[in-house]
């Protein structure tokens, strides 16, 4: 039953100030993973990965060493994590978890997986002995690659895309005889990771009319419901209410989105997140703008082009003008001279 609880107003965890800040507590970012990926997380921590902007202090002394700009980390938040899939294998992965409002950071979201790609972090070696010739060396040898999941928490709508939450893995087909190739050798998975979507706009009241029903994940998402907005969108009501359970244990699941939806109340009243979140977004306007800018630099210089041209035909007609007029007035002087001649 979804009941109004006007008393519960929450920080917008699509800010990235906000999702950090929720994510710094190792309990939440592995309930957060699993939910998503659906394995179970042996062992996570962090992969220290973000970007530096500026803030300027606004303190009213004025005076030169109260100016200072303070760092602003806004963060893309990285997880090197052990997961154990359903048939107890362990395998060691990279956690990538981007957020964006705008569909424009796609080109972010390349940059950033790019870089997983050739990080030397992502490369797990060890140590092997070597003994030659009565000499004994020690050689780090490659064992393993770390595999890659990224997992993408939009504020915007993929219009061919109508689900919720989706999950993208590389297919293999045989393009001799058709059919589908599986295999697992690192050749193969190496070289592609696995990417889950998640359309914030789509989070609906309609699918916590019940929420005993609800899946794990869907609970989960609650809190990224882009809608009950009180403060342009840093804040908004939670307005779901969980049952209280009577005479038995309370699930892990409802244990630990009351303790997720405490530190967003707390986030909420801190007034420097709240500045945090926005520089983020003025921040991410600049961004978008000067995207668009260079996205649209084609269409502007050829207008320029166009325009220049034009101007250079007008100035290569005035030229030929000018040019005609020198002619005709050599031309009259000739006239002229021999004129004066004749008549001298």
């Amino acid at each position: 039953m979804v009941e109004e609880q006007k008393d519960i107003i929450i920080a917008n965890p699509m800010y990235d100030a906000v999702f950090k800040a929720l994510m710094e507590d190792k309990d939440n970012a592995r309930y957060f993973v699993e939910s998503i990926i659906d394995e179970e997380i042996v062992e996570i921590d962090f992969a220290k990965n973000d970007y530096v902007y500026y803030l300027q202090d606004d303190t009213e002394n004025k005076s030169k060493k109260s100016k200072k700009s303070k760092k602003l980390k806004i963060v893309r938040m990285d997880f090197v994590a052990t997961i154990r899939n359903k048939d107890g294998k362990e395998k060691k992965v990279m956690i990538e978890i981007q957020q964006s409002l705008n569909p424009i950071d796609v080109f972010r979201f390349r940059s950033y997986i790019a870089k997983h790609y050739s990080a030397h972090e992502n490369i797990i070696k060890q140590e092997k002995i070597v003994v030659k010739n009565d000499k004994v060396t020690v050689k780090e040898e490659i064992v393993d690659v770390r595999s890659i999941i990224a997992i993408y928490m939009l504020g915007f709508e993929i219009e061919d895309t109508p689900y919720l939450a989706s999950k993208f893995v590389f297919k293999g087909t045989d393009i001799i005889d058709g059919g589908e190739v599986h295999s697992q050798h690192p050749i193969i998975t190496d070289l592609s990771h696995e990417a889950y979507y998640i359309q914030a706009p789509r989070i609906s009241p309609e699918r916590y009319r019940d929420w005993n029903s609800c899946s794990r994940l869907l609970k989960l998402l609650s809190l990224f419901e882009q809608n009950y907005f009180v403060d342009k969108r840093y804040l908004k009501k939670y307005v779901y209410r969980i049952p209280e359970k009577e005479n038995e244990k309370e699930n892990e699941t409802d244990k630990i989105i009351k303790k997720m939806i405490t530190a967003l109340e707390q986030i909420a009243a801190d007034p420097y997140t709240r500045r945090v979140m926005e520089e983020e977004e003025f921040m991410a306007m600049n961004i978008d703008f000067w995207k668009k800018t260079i996205v649209n630099k084609d269409s502007i210089i050829a207008n320029v082009s166009a325009e220049l041209a034009q101007r250079d035909s007008i100035i290569a007609n005035v030229n030929a003008e000018l040019a005609q007029r020198d002619k005709e007035l050599e031309e009259y002087r000739r006239r002229y001279g021999k004129l004066n001649g004749a008549t001298n």
